[in-house]
């Protein structure tokens, strides 16, 4: 497993999301678990994500993108990610976004820990491994992390605590 003083880069990654879990946790445990259960599902303005549709994509992107991980580290070079248009993640969001907040609770750890597992394997010089995306074109995996790993669910966390102001 990597270290902090062997891939400081991989562990402010891994600290980044550890912290995001955390907050989500929280939110789940305290705030969101106090809502009146109804409001989970209000959008908080039109074209807006309710709660549990963010909760959801959360759920889903997290394994999904250690998956784009892994593949990219054993192959690099390859196409990866996908766009906001993916089926999967539609899916995902249309399936789920209607689950209770214990189903998520459940859920959660899982999701998490499949990251985890994933960045846990890395080390700081897999993050100048490059691949292709559709949109974006040829970047590193560093960059990959920040735009669709550390900065998309630190993102989301934000979404859920201003969707909760707003139907509160």
């Amino acid at each position: 497993m990597a270290t902090a003083s062997t891939n400081p880069k991989v562990e402010k990654i891994r600290q980044s999301v550890h912290d995001s879990y955390a907050e989500l946790v929280r939110l789940i445990d305290g705030p969101l678990t106090a809502l009146n259960p109804e409001k989970l599902y209000l959008p908080p303005a039109e074209n807006e994500w309710t709660i549990m549709q963010n909760l959801s994509h959360i759920v889903e992107f997290m394994p999904y993108w250690a998956s784009e991980i892994e593949k990219l580290v054993a192959a690099p070079g390859q196409n990866f990610g996908r766009t906001m248009q993916h089926e999967g993640r539609m899916r995902a969001v249309n399936e789920h976004g209607r689950d209770s907040l214990a189903q998520i609770k459940e859920a959660l750890p899982g999701s998490y820990v499949r990251l985890e597992d994933v960045l846990g394997g890395l080390k700081d010089s897999d993050l100048e491994l490059t691949g292709r995306h559709v949109k974006f074109g040829e970047q590193s995996l560093g960059w990959f992390m920040e735009e669709f790993v550390t900065g998309h669910l630190s993102s989301h966390v934000d979404q859920v605590k201003m969707c909760l102001k707003a139907v509160d």
